[in-house]
Parts: structure tokens; C-alpha cells; sequence
């Protein structure tokens, strides 16, 4: 008869050996890694928020706070989760084990991922629907003939721009529209006045949307888009069957063929009329535009969401690394393709919008009127009109839109299920396919609202408040955490018992010193900055503004629940419970056997003081001196593991 104890020595062992199997498996070699890490960064939302953000904001003086944020706080924070996790073998829930008072970033993890993964699900199938009106003899968002078209259609830009009406008698108007702008004139001689509306903007609105008046008016279910929708889902859930093993090999795919895809446009863009006009626009930067404060706060905010630190992918992807993997200069790498891939994208974006501007006659700074999401489906279409053979260019274009999306929707489902798979081991941990298959069912669900005429209205109020406030104080806390509580000097002695070279001084003192102040000071002034979302004229109503407060702070409040709960379970006084749960956990360590001797050493012997760790967090100076030392000694050894 076994006792308690022997039961729970049994359990623990169990756990731990669950935890093994998940953690061994391994990138098939150091190039899928790097794949799937452009994947991860570049998703759909990038190719379309990042050319619009430049455009809206003084063309190449965007790029300037962009490009800072993702070199001096993007960076540092994606190579320091990537560390951590490669460093411990511990993904997304696990890995906060170094400082356990925040575990419940884990859980603020599952629910930013997650959410957003529901409600992006619905940009598939409005790519969907466009690719199959693509393959139309005539494309349809070209004329005005067709059963979705209002009597306020005109078939280009510049017809629309150039309708005028100077008296009910008196008119004038690009030919042959007046009669579709001009709704009735009565014999009294009173005109009814309807607003043009150019024939891509009614096929995006009518065809596409099929939009309601707004959320009180939800309309219909479009059953096509529920079938899309279930493809799609089906989709993702074979590519994370057997975890990274198929998420690498689809990565080659989905990650690669984008980037083909829209430098085989560029090239075609450049031979059009008005293409290098674009591209000088998207280059050269308005200064005045700097000294406004929301040019910086929503080049911040981009720069994190395309490269990922605090959302928790990284500490999953990192965690199926070898323990001696360079991942500083994996990081290095991904960061400089994702930028690079933004500003190829840029060109591309502002080279189409070049030829459009050109074709229209409208000025390049008015040629773009509906904003946000509504550029990749308005405006590109559009301008893929003056293409040769238009059809071909409009496959190619919305295939460049989903390949993305697809991947971006599996990196954010995978940090969702390494959260639950750690969090219950046991119970959960060796049955990934159920997990996964009760996740995708219960996604799917919860989607089907947005597959309703006003789904556009909810898709836009989740975009505003989820994943904005939220990841930035996550990222400035985790900085902190970083730098002050598990410390800048246990850092660089991880870094060398595993890289063999310290921290990086730009990526210690960036840590320290530059994030907290700088992304503190953001967060506050975007606060005090806040606008209520809109959907084009359409207002939300004051409950929509609340349902959308509470799913910003739906990952921020587990934090705070799981903190309290940790801190009621631990024992001793509130200032002893503190310390504790300050400290790494007791099964924190490095993943390699052969690193753990001397990381005990060091870590029994450790001590530090506040002033010694500002001191090693400014120089690089006064923290664990005989690091070097130990790592020497056992170079030989960790060189086998290679």
C-alpha cells in the first residue's frame, strides 16, 4: 500500500516527466527556426496597418520612431524571452518560474492570443471571397452593374472626386455618372443628393461586408462565410497537430511565398506610370510630423505588435531550442528580415498607390480615404485595376493577404495550447489532439457572431481595445523583471553558461534603463489621449465602449487574481510571501544537465545589492566574477552537446 507522500512523489514525477517529453522536441535545424520566426512576426495586419500608419502619418517620418522602437525596445525583449525560455526549456506558462509572483502572465497570454486569433479568423474569408471573385471573366468591384451596386456608384476615383453639383439645375459631373449620383429631381425642382461612391468601396461595403447599420442591427448569418470560416479552422488545426514539427514545415510555405509573391508586384509596379512618385512619397519623411505625440505612440504599438515580445510566442518557440543555440543572433536576424519585409511591403504599397494616384490625377496624400483594414481591400483593388491582365495581379495580391494570416493564426493558437499543456501536465499534456480539437470547436463558436452583417462593427471594437494598452504594460513590466528582479547580472550569467559571451551592453542597458521610462511614458500618454473607436461615421454606443474596455483588461486581470492567489497560499508574512514568490523557483535552472553544477554554485553563492546591481546594469561590471571561469571549465563538455 503506497502512502500519500509515495503518491505524490509519484505524481510530481509523472509531471516532471510529461514536461520532459514536450521540452525534447526540437527544430529540425536552426533555418526552420528562423523561418518561423519571420512567420511568426509577419502576419496579415502587418501588410496592410503598417503602409497605412506611414501614410497617415507623414510618410517616411513614421519610419523613424517605427524602426527606433523595434531596434531599441523591440529587440532586447525578444531576444531576452527567447533567451529565458531556450535557457530554462520551459514555454509560455512555465518559463515565468524565474520570478513565480507573475505566473499569471501566462494566463494573460492564453487570453491576448487567443481573442485575437478568434476575432482575425474573420479576415479570411473576405480574402476568401475576393480570390474567388478574382477568377471572374470581369472583376466585379470594376463596374457598377452589378445586383450589390447603389444608384450612387461611379466606377473610378476620379469620377467620384470630381462630382460636383453647383444647383438643382445647374450640374456638373464626370461622364457618363451623373445619373448614378443624381437621384431624382422632382418638378418643382428639388434634388435628391446622394454621395458618390466609387465601385470597389460598394463591392468591399455590399458584396463583401454586406454591412448592417451597426451592432444594434446585426442581420443575417452569411453561411458561406461560416464555410470559409470552418475551412480555415481546419486548416490551422492540421498545421499544429504535432506542434513545431508542422508548424516549421508550414512556415516554409506561408512565411516564404509572401515575400516571392509581393517582390514579383514590386517589380511589376515599378514598369506603371507614378510608381517612383509613390515610393518617394513612403521615403521621405515630414519632421513636423515627429514633434506629435501619436506619430510615437502608434509607431510603439505596431513595433510590438509585429514582432511579437509580450504576447508569449517567443518563450514558446524558444523552448523547443538546443540549449547552445546563438539565439541573440537568431534574433538579430528574424528582426532585421521583419523590418526588411516591412519597408519592401511599404514600397510596394506606396508604388501601387503611385500608379493609382497617377491614374486618377488625385494628389498622393488624397488618394487614400478609408483607413485601417479598409486600405487592403478599397485601395488595392482598386489600383490592381490599372494592372495588365488584372485577374492574375488580384490572386496573386490576396494570396499575398491569406498565406500570412494563416500563419499568424497558428503562432497565436500555439502559445494558447503550450499555456494549458504546462499548466496540467498530467491530465492534458499527452493529449494534444483533443485539446486541440475541443479549441478549435469552441473558436470557431465563439466566431460565428462575426460572420453576421454588423461582424465588422465587432471585429473593429475587439482590434481598438485588445492587445494595445494591455501588451504595452506587460512589455514594461517585463523589462523590469528583467532587469531589477531576476537582475541584469543573472541574465548575463545565464547568457554565458549558455551563448558563452555575457548579455549584449545595448541589450542590458536598453532593459534597464531605456523600456521602462520610455514605454511607461507612452503607455500614460496614450491614455490620457484615448478616443473612443469609430467605424467610418458610425459611432459606438457607450456599452459597446464598455464590452470593449473589458476585453482590454481581460489580460490584465488574470495577472493580478493569480498573483493574489500565489501570495494567499504561500506562508509566512506578507513581506517573507513577497520575497519568496520574488525569487527564482526551486526547478528553475538551465535545461542542460552538464550547465547545472556550476549554475548551483552561482546561484547558492549569489548575493546582491541594490547598488551593485545598478552598478552591473550601467557597466556590465560587479556582477558574477567567476562565470567565466566555471563556463571554461566546462567548454569541453557543452561543446559536445552541439
Amino acid at each position: 500500500m503506497k502512502t500519500k507522500q509515495e503518491n505524490g512523489l509519484e505524481s510530481s514525477k509523472d509531471k516532471v516527466n510529461v514536461l520532459a517529453e514536450a521540452s525534447q522536441l526540437k527544430w529540425s535545424s536552426r533555418q526552420e527556426f528562423i523561418i518561423s520566426l519571420l512567420g511568426y512576426s509577419l502576419g496579415l495586419t502587418d501588410i496592410w496597418r503598417v503602409p497605412y500608419l506611414t501614410y497617415r502619418n507623414g510618410g517616411g517620418a513614421f519610419l523613424i520612431p517605427y524602426i527606433f522602437f523595434m531596434l531599441v525596445c523591440g529587440i532586447p525583449l525578444y531576444f531576452l524571452e527567447i533567451m529565458t525560455s531556450q535557457f530554462s526549456g520551459k514555454g509560455t506558462w512555465r518559463v515565468w518560474d524565474f520570478c513565480p509572483l507573475f505566473r499569471g502572465f501566462g494566463i494573460a497570454f492564453l487570453v491576448i492570443n487567443w481573442i485575437v486569433a478568434a476575432y482575425t479568423m474573420l479576415h479570411k474569408p473576405w480574402i476568401i471571397e475576393y480570390i474567388i471573385a478574382s477568377f471572374s471573366a470581369k472583376l466585379p468591384w470594376t463596374s457598377c452593374d452589378n445586383e450589390w451596386n447603389t444608384p450612387a456608384c461611379v466606377q473610378s476615383v476620379q469620377t467620384a472626386t470630381n462630382v460636383t453639383f453647383m444647383s438643382p439645375y445647374n450640374y456638373t459631373t464626370g461622364a457618363p455618372m451623373y445619373s448614378s449620383t443624381l437621384g431624382s429631381i422632382s418638378a418643382g425642382g428639388n434634388a435628391t443628393l446622394l454621395t458618390p461612391m466609387s465601385s470597389v468601396e460598394e463591392f468591399w461595403n455590399y458584396k463583401v461586408l454586406n454591412i448592417s447599420s451597426g451592432l444594434d442591427d446585426i442581420g443575417r448569418l452569411n453561411w458561406k462565410y461560416l464555410l470559409y470560416l470552418l475551412a480555415c479552422h481546419v486548416i490551422i488545426w492540421l498545421s499544429l497537430v504535432r506542434s513545431i514539427q508542422s508548424i516549421g514545415k508550414m512556415m516554409y510555405v506561408t512565411a516564404i511565398a509572401p515575400v516571392v509573391l509581393t517582390f514579383v508586384i514590386w517589380i511589376r509596379a515599378l514598369t506603371l506610370p507614378g510608381a517612383t512618385t509613390g515610393m518617394s512619397y513612403f521615403i521621405t519623411p515630414d519632421f513636423e510630423r515627429l514633434t506629435h505625440s501619436e506619430v510615437w505612440i502608434e509607431a510603439a504599438f505596431m513595433a510590438f505588435y509585429t514582432l511579437g515580445p509580450a504576447w508569449g510566442g517567443l518563450a514558446m518557440y524558444g523552448s523547443h531550442n538546443k540549449f547552445t543555440d546563438n539565439c541573440f543572433r537568431d534574433a538579430v536576424i528574424s528582426t532585421v528580415m521583419t523590418v526588411c519585409y516591412g519597408l519592401l511591403n511599404g514600397l510596394v504599397i506606396f508604388s501601387v498607390i503611385g500608379v493609382l494616384s497617377h491614374e486618377s490625377n488625385v494628389p498622393i496624400n488624397k488618394v487614400i480615404t478609408s483607413g485601417g483594414f479598409s486600405l487592403g481591400f478599397v485601395a488595392y483593388p482598386q489600383a490592381i485595376t490599372y494592372f495588365p491582365l488584372p485577374q492574375v495581379w488580384a490572386v496573386l495580391f490576396f494570396i499575398v493577404l491569406l498565406l500570412p494570416g494563416l500563419d499568424c493564426q497558428t503562432t497565436l493558437m500555439e502559445p494558447v495550447l503550450c499555456v494549458i499543456e504546462e499548466n496540467f501536465p498530467k491530465t492534458i499534456g499527452r493529449r494534444r489532439i483533443p485539446l486541440l480539437t475541443g479549441l478549435t470547436i469552441f473558436t470557431f463558436i465563439c466566431g460565428i457572431p462575426l460572420a453576421t452583417q454588423a461582424g465588422v462593427y465587432m471585429f473593429q471594437l475587439i482590434d481598438w481595445y485588445t492587445a494595445t494598452w494591455s501588451v504595452l504594460l506587460i512589455a514594461v513590466t517585463e523589462s523590469f523583471l528583467f532587469a531589477w528582479i531576476y537582475g541584469g547580472d543573472r541574465l548575463s550569467r545565464d547568457a554565458l553558461l549558455m551563448l558563452g559571451r555575457p548579455l549584449p551592453a545595448f541589450v542590458r542597458i536598453a532593459t534597464a534603463f531605456v523600456m521602462p521610462v520610455i514605454l511607461t511614458f507612452l503607455v500614460l500618454v496614450s491614455i490620457f489621449k484615448y478616443k473612443p473607436p469609430t467605424y467610418g461615421t458610425y459611432q459606438y454606443p457607450e456599452y459597446a465602449r464598455s464590452v470593449g474596455w473589458c476585453f482590454s483588461m481581460a489580460s490584465i486581470v488574470p495577472i493580478f487574481v493569480y498573483m493574489a492567489i500565489l501570495v494567499k497560499n504561500e506562508k509566512g508574512s506578507l513581506r517573507k510571501r513577497f520575497a519568496v514568490l520574488l525569487k527564482p523557483a526551486a526547478d528553475w535552472g538551465p535545461s542542460e544537465d552538464s550547465v547545472k553544477p556550476a549554475y548551483n554554485r552561482l546561484e547558492r553563492n549569489y548575493q546582491r545589492s541594490f547598488k551593485r546591481l545598478v552598478k552591473f546594469n550601467l557597466t556590465g561590471r560587479g556582477g558574477f566574477e567567476n562565470v567565466r571561469r566555471d563556463y571554461d571549465s566546462n567548454v569541453s563538455e557543452m561543446d559536445s552537446i552541439g
